[in-house]
């Protein structure tokens, strides 16, 4: 099992239209968002316009979960769903998809050979949480409080990366109350 921890200020940031978006991991490592040549990508972004198109990212599947803020998703011709945070929903990257409201989100695109799962873990401070790990990359994002696994400090915005051959667990300790982010990929 393979383990480290990327910090926000290691992250690339752009710019897009409305917003910024967080690079907080790709695979494989030089995998290309511009040019859509991975296989899988994790980011935070920030929509700041009260009303946004959607880039369309065919051929991937989206996993988007509010960490921030209210929004209300309309996917055209298919359905319209309204997102608090942690809310999610899981859509096809090509499908006309607009959005009302402001927010900061977590994303996770993939390909068609790749399975992914996000969830969210609210946690007390002192509590210990042990987490089973499913996919062949496992990821905690911190969106708020203060966490310890081992001898590794998490903190807001730091993304806890486990690579592993074989079905294990992790206990995470709570320092300080917070919420997890819990991103499961199977690569098939």
């Amino acid at each position: 099992m393979k383990i480290s921890v990327l910090k926000e200020k290691d992250c690339k940031v752009v710019n897009w239209a409305n917003g910024t978006s967080t690079e907080l991991f790709v695979f494989p490592a030089d995998g290309n968002f511009q040019t859509r040549d991975f296989t899988f990508r994790i980011s935070t972004a920030t929509v700041e316009a009260e009303e946004t198109t959607f880039s369309d990212f065919f051929s991937l599947t989206r996993i988007l979960m509010i960490l921030e803020g209210n929004i209300n998703l309309i996917h055209e011709g298919r359905y319209t769903k309204q997102l608090a945070p942690f809310d999610q929903d899981t859509f096809d990257g090509s499908w006309p998809t607009k959005s009302q409201g402001k927010v900061r989100d977590f994303n996770v695109m993939f390909k068609e050979n790749v399975e992914g799962k996000v969830a969210h873990f609210a946690m007390n401070a002192g509590e210990s949480e042990l987490f089973s790990l499913f996919g062949t990359h496992d990821f905690f994002f911190v969106q708020n409080g203060f966490f310890r696994f081992t001898d590794l400090e998490l903190q807001k915005n730091d993304l806890l990366i486990i690579d592993r051959e074989e079905t294990e667990s992790i206990d995470l300790e709570c320092l300080e109350a917070g919420d997890l982010v819990k991103v499961e990929i199977l690569l098939k």
